[in-house]
Order: C-alpha cells, then sequence, then structure tokens
C-alpha cells in the first residue's frame, strides 16, 4: 500500500524506494555534486555550472521569515506586563511563623463560630443585629497559611512564589475559561464572551502584578488594568463563540430520536409524582451538594430541565399531541419572549453601532415531544434564532437570541 511519498507497494520503505534516492541524491547522484570542484575536477570554464547553488538560497530567503514572527508575540508580554506593580515589600518572617502557628487553633474555633451564629440567626428569626456589608468575615481561608506560601513567605524567592501560584493560577484560569461571560447580560452581538481572574496580593506578593500577568500569559491571557490595584491584579481572555451551529428553520423537521427531533414522552403514571416529588427532592439536592464545584455553568439548569415536569406540560406528555405540544410551545415562548422585551436596553452588553441582542432560553419541558428543531421554527416566526453564542445543547434546551437597537436619542 502507497503512503504517499513512493510510487505504490513497499517503494517508499525498502532499500530501492524513494527515500533512498533523495538520500542518495545529496552524496553521489545529486547533479550539483558532479560538478562540484571538489568532488571531481573540472576545468576552470565549468565553474558557472557550479553557480546553480547560489540559485538554491531559497531557504535562505525564507528562514528569517519564519522566526520573525516569534520575536513580535515573545517581547510584547514583558511590554504589557510592565506596566503592573512589581514585588510587594516582604513581611516580616516572625509575623509569618506566627500566623502558621497560630491558624491551627483559631481556624476550628472559628468556623465553629460560625455554625453557632448561623445557627442562631435561623432560629432567632430577622430581628437580629445586622452584620458587616462584605463577606471577608466569612472566609477563614483567606487567613490560612499553606506550606508551599510560607516557604514562599520566608524565602522570598521568586520562584518558590511561581511553585506555589502556578496550580492556584491555572485551576483558575481553566474554571474562567469554561464559567464565565455566559450570562445573557455579558455577551455582546458578537458572541464574543470574556473570562477574567481576580487574585488578592497574598497568593503574589512575591512576584507582584506584573510576575502574575506573565505566569498568565502562557494561557493566552493578558492583564488587565481596569481591575488591578494595589491589593489585586486581574488578567482576563476574550474567547470567541463556539463555531458549531444546529439546523435552520427551512430546514426539514428532525426525525424523532434525533438530537433536534421529538423525544418519547416519559411513563405517565410517574408523571404526578415527579411533580410533587421535584418540590422536595430539588431544594434537599441542591443543598446537600452545595459545596461540589461544578464545571458546567449551566449545571442545575440543565439538570432540572432533563427530569423536571411543568404543570402545564402533563397534558402534551399525557396525551403525545403534536397539536398539544405545538400549543404548550407557543404559549411558553411568547410568555418569556415579552418579558424579555420589557427589559431596558442598558441592561444588556451593546455593540459600537448601539446593537445588541435579545436573549431567551426554551427548557426541554417546553418542547419534549414537538422536538428542538420546531422550536426553531416556531420561533422565525416572531424573528427569533438560534443563538449562535452558546453551543447548541438540544437535549436540555434552546437558546434564543433577537437583534435589537438602542433608539437614537
Amino acid at each position: 500500500m502507497s503512503d504517499g511519498y513512493g510510487q505504490g507497494g513497499q517503494s517508499g520503505h525498502d532499500g530501492q524506494g524513494r527515500q533512498q534516492a533523495y538520500g542518495q541524491g545529496y552524496g553521489q547522484q545529486n547533479p550539483y555534486a558532479q560538478q562540484n570542484p571538489y568532488a571531481q575536477p573540472v576545468p576552470p570554464q565549468q565553474n558557472p555550472y557550479a553557480q546553480p547553488a547560489p540559485q538554491h538560497p531559497a531557504p535562505q530567503y525564507s528562514a528569517p521569515q519564519y522566526p520573525a514572527p516569534h520575536p513580535h508575540p515573545h517581547p510584547a508580554p514583558p511590554a504589557g506586563a510592565a506596566g503592573f506593580p512589581g514585588p510587594a515589600p516582604r513581611r516580616s518572617r516572625a509575623g509569618v511563623l506566627l500566623q502558621f502557628l497560630l491558624q491551627w487553633f483559631y481556624a476550628p474555633l472559628w468556623i465553629l463560630a460560625l455554625a453557632a451564629l448561623f445557627a442562631l440567626l435561623l432560629f432567632a428569626g430577622g430581628g437580629g443585629p445586622a452584620g458587616p456589608d462584605s463577606d471577608g468575615w466569612l472566609k477563614v481561608n483567606r487567613s490560612f497559611l499553606p506550606p508551599r506560601r510560607l516557604r514562599a513567605e520566608l524565602t522570598g524567592r521568586p520562584e518558590h512564589w511561581e511553585a506555589y501560584l502556578a496550580p492556584i493560577l491555572d485551576r483558575r484560569i481553566r474554571r474562567a475559561e469554561a464559567e464565565d461571560g455566559w450570562e445573557p447580560a455579558e455577551l455582546g452581538p458578537d458572541g464574543v464572551r470574556t473570562a477574567r481572574v481576580r487574585l488578592a496580593l497574598r497568593f503574589y506578593r512575591g512576584l507582584g502584578a506584573a510576575g502574575v500577568v506573565r505566569l498568565a500569559e502562557r494561557y493566552g491571557w493578558a492583564g488587565f488594568a481596569g481591575g488591578t490595584d494595589e491589593e489585586h491584579v486581574t488578567v482576563s481572555r476574550r474567547i470567541a463563540p463556539p463555531p458549531v451551529q444546529g439546523p435552520v428553520p427551512q430546514d426539514r423537521p428532525a426525525a424523532p430520536g434525533t438530537p433536534w427531533g421529538p423525544r418519547p414522552s416519559r411513563f405517565v403514571p410517574a408523571l404526578p409524582f415527579l411533580l410533587v416529588l421535584q418540590l422536595v427532592y430539588a431544594p434537599v439536592y441542591g443543598l446537600a451538594t452545595i459545596w461540589v464545584h461544578r464545571s458546567d455553568p449551566e449545571y442545575w439548569s440543565n439538570w432540572g430541565a432533563r427530569w423536571m415536569v411543568g404543570p402545564r406540560a402533563i397534558w402534551p406528555e399525557v396525551t403525545g399531541s403534536a397539536a398539544a405540544w405545538d400549543r404548550h410551545l407557543r404559549r411558553i415562548l411568547e410568555r418569556d419572549a415579552t418579558k424579555e422585551l420589557a427589559k431596558l436596553p442598558g441592561e444588556y452588553h451593546r455593540g459600537p453601532d448601539g446593537g445588541f441582542l435579545r436573549r431567551v432560553r426554551v427548557d426541554l419541558a417546553t418542547y419534549r415531544g414537538a422536538g428542538a428543531h420546531h422550536v426553531l421554527r416556531v420561533a422565525a416566526e416572531t424573528g427569533w434564532q438560534l443563538d449562535p453564542s452558546y453551543p447548541p445543547r438540544p437535549e436540555v434546551s434552546v437558546r434564543l437570541c433577537r437583534p435589537d437597537r438602542t433608539p437614537a436619542a
């Protein structure tokens, strides 16, 4: 079988193949090597035949073109990071050691005191004294000193600070790239979202904000001057919308069982029990797993959309009628669209020309028996279309958008 380099069979791999010919071409069969005066004596008048070698300088002209783009991005990050503050003054070693030793005593007491305070507020009602505006006093972890940071604080060496900060920055950047910027009000008409990471001074004291920016540039991020001050540094990245798109309303209706087609109705006798159970199970499950981090920013809404049932959706599911599903879909879509169109333009992220997108989400419970493609067909009648800013997920919801523009003043 040919591998694309030989003529066929094994000509690209055996001793008589073309790769062998290239290997020999520079040693024995190269016409320029035969005319080389060092390889074979020739009369002086034949020297012009050796001149084709200087015409082989194509790589000499192209070589500077490849490294040329690389020097520009590399000097650029330090230039951008130079505008950010450098390392902060070191803390007292005695104070750092004292904090590390005492934290093993006051941290558990602090947590117990917070638990007692919450219990008191829960049973005392709303007549107690008001707490501070900031919630910083609730986060005991801010004053906790891990061993890696202890080492960096004591030595003050940049490599130790980088070893402490690098895994934290990596974790926060990955989380921000998956979660940040998905709110409808934060997305502009171009669908580009902005992910941001904000770090307190305790994470990068020995590196400075400039050092944080240099580390973030390894991930393609940049410093955000608007969110950086003496006590914090902010890095950000603009992320283009996903290229995946769904069908258009004019396409043929999606077949049942396909991602965009109708889905089978659930077990009818179980629907009333699901309706009652979700009123109890959903809050309990939410409270029991509130501390679990979810990589999906829409985990809770998608989780509910997969199995919950609305009172108005029971009849379409029971009958399985396409007309019932169509009426239910139109009623819910009209309700949500009216609510969305009533919002003020100032609540949206607008483009340079004043344009923005109204956005509506339709859950699976609204179109289960009609199909996600039917949502697009009904929405197109009033100017709504599939929102290109979000990756299509017809198994849980359909995101719709409608162009709008701020009226001229």
